[in-house]
């Protein structure tokens, strides 16, 4: 019987960012620990204001971060 294996996460999940943080700050101070692919700020859907949450998208699994 084969098992399903699910491919490494590469995602990252943060939370309590301030209002004020924009993706390419994110980006910037993320980028230290390897190279981002994308960063999302999910916006509420009524008022289009920041949800206080983020995810980092890196290339490849990091070390470490299980």
């Amino acid at each position: 019987m084969a098992r399903y294996m699910r491919p490494p996460n590469t995602s990252l999940f943060v939370r309590n960012i301030s209002d004020e943080s924009r993706p390419e700050d994110l980006r910037r101070e993320f980028g230290r620990y390897g190279p981002v692919v994308d960063v999302y700020i999910p916006l509420d859907f009524y008022t289009r204001q920041p949800r206080g949450f983020a995810y980092i998208q890196y290339p490849f699994p990091m070390k470490g971060c299980q």
